[in-house]
């Protein structure tokens, strides 16, 4: 029996083959279907969350992505950030898939501020196969983008930024590239509300030698609401290019400074699963500025995915030193008539004892009955 020779082409289109039939899941997340009219997208990984804190709160993030993930998430938010910050990521995902993450943001002042990300998903060596089935030796395969961005402020409330994004995969011995940007605006309407839109991966396509596939092409429309009662709330709606679209939304309780919690849901992991799989679950523990954090997302029968985040933060202003002279705007303006009393009166009641408590909350109680009179 003869030796069969391997041609490149070939054989790369069979492990491809082979690795959908190994990991039907990996096969959705590199190229999914995208409608009858519309074909395929490739590099379906851009669409994984990264964070899990973004992951918990149900990838809801484009109105909050202020931070660290601003370059992946909304590149307007670096227009915001006040301290260096670096970000690293794990993800056990499905199967012998993994998702590494890295992230940096650097703030240049006057409103501006830069950074850039890695995201990397590999898969681990598979086995190979020729179109008979025969085995032709195990292999591997992976997904990598390269971001650098750059955001400012216009103004006090509008911040705009731009993403620049190299995408590399690889499968055996074939490579492909693509390029892409993306555009992402925040708007500060309220001190609580923030609104956000983010177009993202506008680009090449990615082409395996002779199969070229557009990359996963999406609108982002974001807002964010911070509740007077230690709660932030977040809901985002997302219009893909291939005509669908999904809706996220998320929550985070701090019930004290070192912890939050989280819970979210979207609906676009739940096709052809239980709608338990659009849920997601996280926690978050803060200590000298930094952040650890975890994120469950149950995918149904397919498994769990688990997110482990660091956050660490450094070489930002310091915190302005708060005393209960600025809180006479509590007297000057009762909660009756100011909603943003009551952010101050919350923040009072912080910095007194259990002592002082009552006095205090007594007195600006008659306060607040004598102007509702007047």
């Amino acid at each position: 029996m003869t030796k069969q020779t391997r041609r490149p082409p070939q054989s790369s289109c069979f492990k491809v083959l082979g690795l959908l039939g190994a990991l039907p899941v990996l096969a959705l997340l590199l190229s999914k279907p995208a409608g009858a009219s519309a074909g395929t997208e490739g590099a379906s990984f851009l669409d994984i969350p990264v964070g899990a804190r973004p992951a918990a709160l149900g990838s809801a993030y484009s109105a909050v992505a202020s931070d660290v993930y601003a370059p992946t998430w909304n590149p307007g938010g670096l227009g915001r950030i006040e301290t260096n910050e670096l970000a690293g990521q794990h993800l056990s995902y499905l199967e012998s898939i993994y998702y590494e993450y890295f992230s940096f943001t650097h703030p240049l002042g006057n409103g501006r501020g830069v950074g850039g990300s890695i995201q990397y998903l590999g898969t681990g060596d598979i086995p190979g196969t020729d179109i008979t089935g025969n085995p032709t030796g195990d292999f591997s395969s992976h997904y990598a983008a390269y971001n650098f961005a750059y955001g400012q402020m216009l103004g006090t409330k509008l911040s705009l930024g731009l993403n620049g994004k190299i995408i590399h995969a690889k499968i055996s011995d074939v490579t492909a590239n693509a390029y892409a940007v993306d555009f992402g605006s925040q708007y500060q309407a309220t001190s609580r509300l923030t609104l956000a839109a983010v177009l993202t991966n506008v680009g090449t396509k990615l082409k395996f030698i002779d199969q070229a596939d557009s990359l996963p092409l999406a609108w982002h429309f974001g807002a964010a609401y911070k509740t007077p009662f230690k709660t932030d709330l977040m809901t985002e709606v997302v219009y893909r290019q291939n005509g669908l679209a999904s809706f996220h939304v998320g929550g985070e309780w701090t019930p004290m400074q070192p912890l939050s919690m989280r819970l979210g849901y979207r609906t676009d992991t739940v096709k052809g699963l239980s709608p338990l799989a659009g849920l997601t679950l996280g926690i978050g523990i803060h200590a000298w500025g930094h952040e650890f954090s975890y994120a469950w997302l149950p995918l149904g029968d397919l498994g769990n995915t688990q997110y482990f985040s660091l956050v660490l933060r450094f070489g930002g202003p310091k915190p302005p030193r708060r005393n209960l002279i600025q809180y006479q705007a509590i007297k000057k303006h009762p909660q009756a008539q100011d909603p943003d009393a009551a952010d101050a009166y919350m923040e009072l009641m912080e910095l007194l004892g259990p002592e002082d408590k009552a006095p205090v909350a007594q007195k600006i109680g008659k306060e607040k009955t004598r102007a509702l009179d007047n």
